[in-house]
C-alpha cells in the first residue's frame, strides 16, 4: 500500500515538474517552471498578483485556470495579451487550439516573432517574475510600482553623476540615456 501511494505521488510530481512549455528558448522554459513551482505554492496569492500586475479582474484570472492553465501558462497568456494589446480571450482561444504546439508557436501565432523585441520583452518579464521581482504596474504611468524615493522629478540630473568625462561630473542631460 505504501509503495502504491509513493508511486502515485512520484507520478503526479513528475507530471508537474515535467511541464514542457516548448517556447523555443530553454531559459524561458526554465523560468516558467520556476513560476509554476512558486505559483502552486500559494495559488491564491499568485492569482492576486496577476490581477494587480495586469490590471484585470479576478474572474478573468480564474477563467485561464478553469481551462487547465498552470501558473506558468497563465503568466504567459497575460504577458502575450499585454504585449500584443489583444484581449485575454484571444489568447485563450489560441491556447485551446494550439497548446500542443507550445508557447513559442502560440506567441508567433499571436504576432510575437522569435528573437523580436516583443519576444525579448516577454522573456524578460517571465524571468523577472521567476525571480520574484515582478511589481504591479502603476495604472497612471504604466511603470513598475516601487518606492525608490522618486518624488515626481522631471528625469533630468543637474548634480554630480560621478562621471569623469571632462565636465567635472556634471550632467545636464534629458534623462533619456544613449540610443
Amino acid at each position: 500500500m505504501k509503495k502504491t501511494i509513493f508511486l502515485a505521488v512520484m507520478l503526479v510530481s513528475g507530471i508537474a515538474l515535467g511541464q514542457d512549455y516548448r517556447s523555443g528558448d530553454t531559459e524561458l522554459d526554465a523560468s516558467l517552471k520556476i513560476v509554476n513551482t512558486d505559483g502552486n505554492r500559494d495559488l491564491s496569492a499568485f492569482k492576486l498578483s496577476l490581477t494587480k500586475t495586469f490590471s484585470v479582474p479576478m474572474p478573468k484570472v480564474e477563467a485561464v485556470f478553469k481551462i487547465g492553465m498552470t501558473p506558468g501558462d497563465a503568466l504567459m497568456a497575460f504577458q502575450i495579451s499585454n504585449i500584443t494589446r489583444r484581449p485575454i480571450e484571444d489568447v485563450i482561444t489560441v491556447y485551446k487550439k494550439s497548446k500542443s504546439k507550445g508557447w513559442g508557436a502560440m506567441a508567433k501565432e499571436m504576432g510575437i516573432k522569435p528573437g523580436s523585441a516583443e519576444f525579448h520583452a516577454l522573456k524578460g518579464k517571465v524571468k523577472e517574475k521567476s525571480k520574484g521581482n515582478s511589481k504591479p504596474k502603476d495604472k497612471a504611468t504604466g511603470s513598475d510600482k516601487k518606492d525608490n524615493g522618486d518624488k515626481g522629478g522631471n528625469g533630468k540630473s543637474n548634480g554630480n553623476s560621478g562621471g569623469s568625462n571632462g565636465n567635472s561630473g556634471k550632467s545636464n542631460g534629458n534623462g533619456k540615456g544613449k540610443k
